[in-house]
């Protein structure tokens, strides 16, 4: 059996053996001014600006969602009842630049559509169970509440419902 003294000169042996290793030296590319560039060739003023940036992490579904079941929509419930040619969920956000032109594109369609904030909480979980990135974001639902088709700008809207 070991004793106390022999365990400490084995961690000892490993701390000295850890210090001496050495690895290579990794090359950091990141983005700056719209192109990507190696950090290590940034300015100083740059370099700390990097060394200050926070990473965005979207939540994860269980995060939203936790553990209770978001009941369906008012959208998909309309849809579920409604029968007829389908409607359209169209996600957006307020400061969007797109989403207007979506909007417009959407409204001409000539099906129901409802609107998606995206930055409420019940959108995000919407737009998370959807599966839905980036906004605008078109879903058009068939009268069963089945998912036909997606866009994602407004020409492509347009063309949705011909589809």
């Amino acid at each position: 059996m070991r004793n106390l003294k022999d365990i400490e000169g084995d961690l000892e042996a490993a701390r000295k053996a850890l210090s001496l290793v050495e690895g290579t030296q990794a090359e950091v590319y990141s983005r700056i001014v719209g192109y990507y560039r190696s950090v290590r060739n940034w300015n100083r003023g740059k370099r700390e600006e990097y060394g200050e940036r926070k990473p965005f992490r979207l939540p994860s579904e269980e995060q939203i969602l936790g553990n209770r079941d978001f009941p369906a929509s008012p959208a998909e419930a309309k849809v579920a009842t409604g029968g007829g040619r389908g409607r359209l969920l169209l996600f957006v956000r307020p400061a969007c630049p797109a989403c207007p032109g979506a909007k417009a594109a959407a409204s001409r369609l000539g099906i129901p559509v409802d609107l998606v904030n995206a930055d409420t909480e019940a959108g995000m979980a919407e737009a998370v169970r959807r599966r839905v990135f980036s906004t605008p974001t078109a879903i058009l639902l068939a009268g069963d509440g089945q998912e036909v088709g997606r866009a994602l700008d407004a020409g492509s809207i347009s063309e949705l419902a011909a589809g």
